[in-house]
């Protein structure tokens, strides 16, 4: 008997307790039923388990309901219904044996096959895979390839070599060629070729339905068969791509004529050389093919613009000057003639559009030039190049700056004209406006036109910067100059449309902190620009 149970039965050794020794053992059987059942987690049902009844608490601490309880009162939430006070009662628990749990098992190393299966053995399995009705009748042949691939192969590759014959004749008997296949002369398995590792799986190869009796296993798709076919197949595929690459030949050397309609114009039967000598002709919009006694010839052509130089220096009418030059840009288009004479004749239109300041004729011209010069026709292509960036800052076009000066070579950069151009846009981008006015007076051949167009927006801009850094007051002097106003009217009149007031001393002056908002409000009217034919 334990320590604890000696103390036990110490304490409650005295006669007038009438505890007997089968009392004793159903209270340490119910003991050791509460110990297995906190050890497994479990507790099982019982049939007869009852709530207990309330505890007959007596005067001794540790005597409960005539039982000793000092020494258990870890336990005191097993509900025994024993210890409802019937000390005769018998426990509701017994002792529950708790299966125990199997450990998993070692993994072992498969050995390879020590005896070699025979070859019935194998064509029978192969059959009940293919899961066919009946055994069929093999043939000799193919028993004699079984028999040749296990006197080839070693030992430790039989595990090898019988998946793979059962592959290989499974797949003869689902493409129904069983009988048709050489077997005398057909390769034999890979397994064949070298001892590979017993161990390592042969992986079948995943085909889809279409291809799964072409390419069974690897080892049949490097049959004679399988060869013969992708050679067969690779020779139709490239008859097949010279066929087709024949025709496409053909039809591009076969081009039918072009039927001439209103839609579509054949410019090789409508190339006309025009009759009419005529210098002045209006122009009008062609809705038909043109009529050759209409149009003038080259000859004739050179001798009107000459005509219309002299006609602009003395009469400068612009509307009767764009009509003559729209009519020759026409007679030139439907003679198809591309020269130097049309590189003239488009760079005079656009001088005298850019001094009228008709932007939209300018930009029809600027771009026909600029096919123009990439063909590599004679004209001044760095001065219109310098005038193209100068129109790309009133647009403030930013993508398109950056492609031209991408594409520009650092002999084109070096020029006159185009260095001045990118000098202004430079000054622009930093703010320096003392720069940018200071490069607006010195502006070559017609730039002072194109920047004109943004000038005064150029201005506000600058007088926001100034009415920062000067307080309280600027004489109007300063802004005369720093703004490059030809004269004083001109500045005055400027900042009176921008509501900006100037005192009236001796000394004209302007009050810079009254005319920041002013300046600020000015810029609104410049954030979008609208114009026709704009160059793309």
């Amino acid at each position: 008997m334990s320590s604890y149970q000696n103390s036990r039965w110490d304490q409650q050794a005295q006669p007038e307790n009438n505890r007997s020794t089968q009392d004793w053992s159903q209270y340490y059987q119910s003991l050791e039923t509460y110990h297995s059942q906190q050890q497994y987690g479990y507790r099982p049902p019982h049939q007869h388990h009852q709530p207990a009844a309330a505890p007959q608490q007596t005067g001794d601490s540790s005597v409960y309901a005539g039982y000793p309880t000092d020494g258990y009162k870890g336990y005191g939430n097993c509900d025994l219904p024993w210890r409802s006070g019937n000390a005769d009662q018998a426990p509701v628990y017994t002792s529950v044996k708790m299966p125990k749990i199997p450990k998993k098992a070692a993994f072992t190393h498969t050995a390879p096959p020590t005896e070699r299966t025979s070859t019935m053995s194998i064509l029978k399995s192969t059959a009940s895979m293919s899961k066919l009705n009946r055994e069929p009748t093999w043939p000799n042949t193919l028993k004699s390839f079984v028999e040749r691939s296990f006197d080839a192969c070693p030992q430790p590759a039989w595990g090898r070599l019988e998946s793979q014959l059962k592959q290989i004749i499974s797949s003869a008997i689902k493409n129904k060629k069983l009988y048709t296949i050489d077997w005398v002369t057909r390769p034999l398995p890979k397994a064949c070729d070298n001892a590979l590792p017993a161990a390592a799986p042969v992986l079948p190869v995943k085909r889809n339905s279409a291809s799964a009796g072409l390419f069974s296993t690897a080892d049949d798709f490097d049959s004679e068969e399988r060869k013969e076919r992708r050679l067969q197949r690779f020779r139709k595929e490239a008859e097949a791509e010279a066929e087709r690459k024949a025709a496409e030949s053909a039809q591009t050397l076969a081009v039918p004529q072009t039927p001439n309609t209103a839609d579509v114009r054949n410019w090789d039967t409508d190339t006309i050389v025009g009759t009419c000598t005529q210098l002045e002709k209006s122009y009008l919009r062609l809705t038909s093919a043109p009529d050759p006694s209409k149009v003038r010839p080259l000859p004739v052509l050179r001798n009107t613009l000459d005509l219309l130089k002299r006609r602009w220096v003395e009469d400068s009418n612009y509307t009767y000057i764009c009509n003559q030059f729209k009519s020759m840009r026409q007679d030139l288009t439907v003679q198809r003639i591309t020269n130097s004479f049309t590189v003239e004749v488009y760079e005079t239109h656009a001088r005298i559009a850019l001094e009228t300041n008709d932007l939209g004729e300018y930009n029809q011209c600027q771009t026909q030039l600029k096919q123009l010069y990439a063909m590599g026709l004679s004209g001044h292509a760095m001065e219109f190049l310098a005038y193209r960036i100068l129109y790309f800052l009133y647009t403030r076009n930013k993508g398109d700056i950056n492609a031209a000066l991408a594409a520009m070579t650092p002999a084109e950069k070096q020029a006159p004209a185009v260095g001045h151009a990118l000098n202004l846009r430079a000054a622009m981008a930093a703010g320096n406006y003392h720069r940018f006015f200071k490069l607006y007076l010195a502006a070559p051949n017609m730039g002072a036109y194109l920047i004109d167009n943004f000038i005064d927006r150029e201005r506000c801009a600058a007088l926001q910067r100034m009415c920062k850094a000067f307080r309280p007051r600027l004489s109007i002097a300063v802004i005369v100059k720093e703004l490059a106003f030809a004269k004083l009217d001109a500045c005055k009149k400027f900042l009176a449309g921008l509501g900006i007031a100037i005192s009236d001393d001796e000394r004209p002056s302007v009050d810079m902190k009254l005319a920041y908002p002013h300046a600020i409000a000015a810029m609104q009217q410049y954030e979008k620009v609208d114009i026709k034919g704009q160059i793309y």
